[in-house]
């Protein structure tokens, strides 16, 4: 069980120091963001204190667009999983299985816009994500909804059921001259089916989406430069190994551990 202090206030970014920076990155045009899209890609995730942004950030604005949404450069996220009953889709990465997926309503209430996505992952390096538009907040299977989920899922999209909410704010970079695009993701808090909520504290992942793995871009140079270690983490497994300390999680102890040293900030 991630160890952390249940509602608990996170530790916010710096705003004003953020805000300064992204002010520097120029808007994605709409051709960028249809060129960068990759639905199906290759994922590289990291972990780190948030004081990292203050170092890292600078280094990518020739490099990088930077997404606004109406109130600025940083969206929050808010994501209702579903899972099966037993949770299997969270055994099922438990257990490395080979074709896996996650299930989730993604609401974006800076544009007050919803999804329905469902993500399968293929193989260690491939990910496929597929979604419809849903009515703004709407968490309802309704027929359209199901006929989806049953093309990707097939008949389990009967048995899906709510596991529990992931909230967080998001920063969205766009790759200027490398096929590429970058997440960065803080503030982060689980809220469990009993409206328990968990806050993660200090902690920052960068997600950076290829069409082709490579470490000579700008932002994976930046990372290696800054120590910053490329591992395995899921919002999800993390957030279900927190809010149930009584299903297995040892497949994610690793992730769970460095998360909690940085939560107690301490050294990493």
């Amino acid at each position: 069980m991630l160890n952390l202090t249940t509602d608990r206030p996170s530790s916010p970014v710096a705003a004003d120091s953020l805000s300064t920076i992204l002010a520097d990155f120029q808007e994605p045009p709409p051709s960028l963001l249809s060129e960068r899209s990759l639905l199906r890609r290759v994922d590289s995730k990291f972990i780190a204190h948030q004081d990292t942004l203050d170092r890292i950030m600078p280094e990518l604005q020739a490099h990088y667009a930077a997404l606004r949404v109406p109130t600025g450069f940083v969206a929050r996220y808010h994501n209702q999983y579903l899972d099966l009953p037993g949770l299997r889709y969270f055994h099922d990465h438990r257990r490395g299985r080979r074709v896996r997926h996650k299930v989730r309503f993604r609401h974006y209430p800076d544009r007050l816009l919803s999804f329905l996505e469902v993500k399968t992952k293929r193989n260690a390096l491939v990910t496929d994500k597929h979604r419809i538009a849903v009515d703004y907040q709407d968490e309802t299977l309704a027929p359209t909804s199901l006929a989806f989920l049953s093309q990707h899922l097939g008949a389990e999209a009967l048995a899906l059921a709510p596991s529990i909410r992931i909230n967080y704010r998001r920063i969205s970079l766009f790759g200027l001259h490398s096929h590429e695009r970058a997440t960065i993701d803080f503030d982060l808090q689980f809220i469990s089916q009993d409206n328990t909520a968990y806050s993660v504290g200090p902690l920052v992942i960068f997600e950076v989406k290829q069409a082709q793995f490579s470490l000579a871009t700008p932002i994976m140079r930046a990372l290696s430069a800054a120590r910053i270690r490329r591992g395995s983490i899921s919002k999800y497994a993390v957030a279900i190994a927190t809010a149930h300390p009584k299903q297995r999680s040892n497949r994610f102890l690793p992730s769970i551990k460095r998360i909690e040293r940085i939560a107690q900030c301490r050294n990493i």
